[in-house]
């Protein structure tokens, strides 16, 4: 009878280490969840403190900081920006060849800084990273539409005026069709409205009679529609299509590339060209983004802040 009774006592303990590993892994399966629970509700903590500083800030006036914040509802901050008071750290690997020991320009006989696009881009790419496109749009025509009517206007307005523009137009179609008066007194405030209007319903037009209702993908094709030309459609092609195909070239980057010594000329096109045979393909849209960030945040036409510019020691233009 002595065998019958270890047999009991050894199922005994077995059942006994069983529920006592069922314990454990319960316990240990518990962990992560209580773990989250209490990460949630330190979340939540956390939550409420930040609504309650947001309301005693929102009392208070607005700081220059607030600038550097992005922000969908407002172009102007979707690039951070640099002030006077606030310069994000860049770091050089390209040493810059001084500026006077380089070759002038043989029309102009500024400094030709072409040999320093690589130290200058370097840096500029930090300063303004992954730039983002400041004008609204969904569609391949919006993106033209919204671009015809940024010629001398700011890309506030625009997309202030493209916000009822989208909404009462929706197709191709809808803007050829559209009421030159009416489509004139939206876009109004954009500036040279009548032209624009002209611009904007003759492209609709011209895309449903010759190209088949789609925007055209090719410079040769979008340049034949009214108002568009090398700048325009360069646009419409990388940020409609993602195709670089050129460098669109606006006046901060006709400003700039000169006050840098990226270029001698004035035109354009043939600014253009000089950018292309410096940057690679895959980088031509940032270029011009990055350029006219620039030229809007620190390279001011009228007040440059050359004092705070990261790249003021290469810059052939500096404190003049």
């Amino acid at each position: 009878m002595a065998a019958p009774k270890k047999e009991t006592t050894k199922k005994t303990t077995a059942t006994a280490k069983a529920t006592t590993a069922k314990k454990t892994t319960t316990t240990t399966a518990k962990t992560p969840a209580v773990k989250v629970a209490a990460a949630k509700a330190a979340a939540t903590k956390a939550t409420s403190k930040k609504s309650a500083t947001k309301k005693e800030t929102a009392a208070k006036p607005k700081s220059s900081s607030q600038e550097f914040k992005k922000s969908a509802g407002n172009p102007n901050t979707k690039t951070p920006r640099q002030t006077t008071t606030e310069m994000p750290i860049v770091k050089r690997t390209i040493k810059p060849i001084p500026l006077s020991e380089l070759p002038p320009f043989p029309i102009s006989k500024k400094p030709d800084n072409r040999q320093n696009f690589g130290a200058i881009w370097e840096i500029l790419q930090q300063l303004y990273p992954k730039p983002d496109v400041e004008l609204d749009f969904e569609t391949p025509f919006e993106v033209l539409a919204a671009t015809i009517l940024s010629a001398q206007c700011t890309d506030r307005q625009v997309n202030t005026v493209t916000k009822v523009l989208f909404k009462r137009y929706k197709t191709i179609e809808e803007y050829a069709n559209a009421n030159p008066d009416e489509f004139g007194k939206i876009i109004y405030s954009t500036g040279f409205f009548n032209s624009k209007t002209k611009h904007v319903i003759g492209s609709a037009n011209m895309i449903l009679k010759d190209f088949g209702g789609k925007v055209p993908e090719t410079m040769e094709e979008l340049t034949k529609l009214p108002g568009v030309g090398r700048k325009t459609a360069n646009i419409v092609l990388s940020r409609g299509f993602g195709i670089n195909d050129g460098i669109a070239v606006d006046t901060h980057v006709k400003r700039l590339s000169n006050k840098i010594g990226l270029s001698e000329h004035e035109d354009p096109e043939k600014i253009e060209q000089d950018l292309m045979k410096l940057a690679k393909r895959e980088e031509y849209d940032d270029l011009s983004l990055t350029i006219i960030f620039h030229g809007r945040r620190v390279c001011d036409a009228k007040k440059p802040k050359c004092d705070v510019c990261a790249i003021q020691d290469m810059c052939p233009s500096a404190f003049i």
